[in-house]
């Protein structure tokens, strides 16, 4: 006679991802349908850092502390926006942060590339002066 605990086979990976999901609040709908969970890196990968010794993002892209399950409603407005009956925005999604840093750094690149192409000495630019207006006369008004 063999003990029980021989023939016990392991657990599939799948089976213990369905067992976290339903844990962690997810219904055996959403966990069932094809595409209803989608996992979210967070961060976004476009706003990490790239490490310059290694070329990685830090943190790496396949770390699971950085990746959520969330509904698949909720990771398109967090990637894309709120899309509501009239409202539509990308404020606080990741496409608008990513679009702001890239704003932003192409910006700092011109102001670098400006300062740098200056020589010391070199006059600065003449700056358009706004002319002043006289005071309005005793006997306007309005």
């Amino acid at each position: 006679m063999t003990n029980a605990t021989e023939h016990r086979k392991a657990i599939p990976l799948g089976v213990k991802l369905k067992a976290a999901l339903a844990a962690a609040g997810f219904t055996d709908a959403e966990i069932e349908a094809p595409g209803g969970i989608e996992f979210d890196h967070c961060p976004a990968l476009a706003l990490r850092v790239v490490d310059e010794a290694t070329g990685d993002l830090v943190p790496a892209a396949n770390d699971w502390r950085f990746i959520r399950p969330l509904r698949k409603a909720d990771h398109r407005a967090k990637t894309c926006g709120r899309h509501g009956e009239r409202r539509v925005t990308s404020a606080g999604s990741d496409q608008h942060a990513v679009a702001k840093v890239r704003r932003i750094s192409a910006d700092v690149e011109e102001s670098r590339r400006r300062m740098l192409a200056k020589e010391a000495g070199e006059p600065r630019e003449k700056r358009s002066r706004i002319p002043s207006r006289p005071f309005p006369k005793k006997g306007f008004r309005r």
